[in-house]
């Protein structure tokens, strides 16, 4: 599929009836969206991540800008449309509906004590409605879901490795929130053990994105400032 990097809305003068030659446009064209991104044959349009920008569907970084805040929102799209090519190969996984219904709750609430106006309102600005955010948190779990199916079978924790990590992060990791002398290995092994098998898991997820990306075609189209019109491809 060629994506069109520009969608036109021309308004066209009218012409008579049966007449040969369409009717010459007339007047300005008007830019209906643009293309953020561009993965394999699927195309991310600005408008979806203004939509996400709107609702503060991430949570947002101290200090970050508007930009860098776009930004983040178009690379998990484009990590989620990765995902969902390998996904359609297999039967999807479903999320439990009271999860997805507890994160809906964690953005609507984070927006409203973020901006103390009611989310309502800002899902009418951005054009969407609480089924669509639904719609978008469900697909976002469900791919997070089968990345770590996925690949939770090729991770493995030895001893050797779990005592490594107990000298190593798990210590310092201690020591920076103030705890200076921990419990013996025997003790919290259970707890380095979980807290290593996650760590690595999350290493193979993003292993596994980095690996997408490289054997796919990403072209993302970045302006600056945001309204402006021009800008370049960068893979």
């Amino acid at each position: 599929m060629r994506p069109v990097v520009v969608l036109l809305l021309l308004a066209l003068a009218g012409g008579a009836p049966g007449s040969e030659t369409p009717p010459a446009p007339t007047g300005p064209a008007v830019t209906l969206d643009r293309i953020a991104a561009v993965v394999g044959d699927e195309v991310v349009l600005e408008g979806e991540i203004s939509r996400l920008a709107a609702i503060g569907f991430l949570r947002r970084r101290e200090g970050e800008t508007e930009l860098a805040y776009r930004d983040r929102l178009l690379d998990l799209r484009v990590v989620e449309l990765l995902r969902e090519k390998e996904l359609r190969l297999l039967t999807g996984l479903e999320p439990d509906p009271a999860v997805v219904a507890s994160k809906l709750d964690e953005v609507a609430a984070r927006y409203e004590a973020g901006t103390g106006e009611p989310f309502d309102r800002a899902l009418e600005r951005a054009r969407t409605t609480r089924d669509q955010v639904r719609e978008w948190i469900r697909r976002g779990i469900a791919l997070e879901s089968y990345a770590r199916e996925r690949l939770l079978p090729t991770v493995r924790v030895t001893e050797a490795g779990m005592q490594a990590f107990y000298d190593g992060p798990f210590r310092s990791e201690a020591a920076a929130r103030g705890v200076e002398t921990l419990p013996p290995f025997a003790e919290v092994q259970d707890q380095v053990r979980e807290l290593l098998r996650e760590r690595l898991l999350n290493e193979e997820v993003e292993k596994w994105t980095n690996e997408l990306r490289a054997k796919t075609r990403i072209l993302v189209y970045r302006r600056e400032p945001i309204a402006s019109s021009s800008g370049s491809a960068s893979r």
